[in-house]
């Protein structure tokens, strides 16, 4: 019994530990790309939901995802270690892996949006066609 509360603690603190680092990622991801406030406010919205489903499915496979105090302990405590200790050894990683996320994300963006620029144009140089003067009404 003790010695399954001992593991379980032990593996919540991992947890709460990559749950740490997980978010430093997210913020450094966000700082880099420079999103507008609007932006910001449905981006962490799903960086929780997702945060969320990770330590839940991660919980319930450790502990059945019963809630104890200790398990609440376990992950804060997590959370503090990674940013006290390793938050200063992992932000180089992380802030080129967040660069390369921007980076990745950007140039999608622009794949995704190229092909619906190019049809606008088209679209609008064909509509702009049928407004031509006649040939021999010049003005004069």
């Amino acid at each position: 019994m003790l010695l399954g509360q001992l593991k379980a603690f032990f593996l919540t603190l991992i947890l709460g530990i990559f749950s740490g680092g997980l978010f430093h990622y997210y913020h450094l991801t966000v700082r880099k790309a420079r999103i507008g406030r609007y932006w910001l406010y449905l981006i962490d919205l799903i960086l929780w939901v997702i945060l969320l489903l990770i330590v839940f499915a991660f919980l319930l496979l450790i502990n059945g995802a019963e809630m104890r105090l200790y398990v609440l302990l376990a992950l804060a405590c997590g959370i503090a270690i990674y940013f006290r200790y390793l938050s200063r050894y992992m932000t180089p990683i992380l802030s080129r892996a967040a660069q390369g996320s921007v980076e990745f994300s950007s140039g999608l963006a622009r794949a995704i949006r190229s092909p619906f620029l190019h049809l606008f144009c088209y679209w609008k140089a064909q509509k702009d066609k049928g407004k031509t003067p006649p040939p021999g009404d010049s003005g004069n």
